[in-house]
């Protein structure tokens, strides 16, 4: 079956079509592509600000459970949740919107990362010179999923794996950060013994 079939697939905004020139009646966090990094986390320091003209619909914001893919390389997708809900989607992204009973959004965004499936993305993307897939590649999308309680176990070792991948980063980060403090403080208290 399609995916499709089992699931709300659509383009993010067109931004100019919404943005206000002056006087916006509306502020939103923007999605970009800079703000998905290449692991599937969404990093919000990097999100921009939307001034929009109107109230915009939802079906342009993220929603918990949304599965947003970029449709350049490297067609990385990301999970919504209830930090990263709320945000403009920008035409840069398709959104999808499963129906939980039938195919989990964490299983989904599980298999959307997966290297098969990017491959397959980046094979009909070679066609485009901007390596840019077109979001009607995921409705035609062919798509077996597992009986739920089979995605759910997917999803959790995926979630868990993501976790950990996550916090060894930061923590790998934290880390540098000491060292670099040490090693400061350390050459100056030897330029002060040393009269340098």
């Amino acid at each position: 079956m399609k995916l499709g079939d089992i699931a709300s697939v659509r383009s993010g905004l067109v931004l100019s079509r919404k943005l206000a020139r002056e006087n916006p009646v509306q502020r939103y966090r923007l999605l970009n592509l800079r703000s998905i990094t290449p692991e599937g986390f969404i990093d919000l320091n990097e999100t921009d600000v939307y001034d929009a003209k109107e109230k915009l619909s939802g079906e342009y914001l993220s929603q918990v459970g949304d599965v947003v893919i970029r449709l350049s390389a490297p067609y990385t997708a990301v999970l919504i949740d209830t930090e990263t809900e709320g945000m403009v989607i920008s035409s840069n992204f398709v959104i999808v919107r499963t129906d939980p009973q039938r195919l989990l959004p964490e299983y989904l965004f599980w298999l959307l990362n997966t290297p098969e499936v990017k491959h397959e993305m980046f094979e009909s993307s070679s066609s485009n010179m901007l390596g840019a897939i077109k979001a009607k590649f995921f409705s035609d999308y062919e798509i077996t999923p597992l009986p739920i309680p089979e995605q759910q176990k997917i999803a959790a070792i995926n979630t868990l794996a993501k976790t950990e991948s996550k916090l060894l980063q930061q923590l790998a980060k934290a880390k540098e950060q000491y060292y670099e403090i040490i090693l400061r403080n350390t050459y100056n208290e030897l330029k002060r013994s040393n009269q340098i």
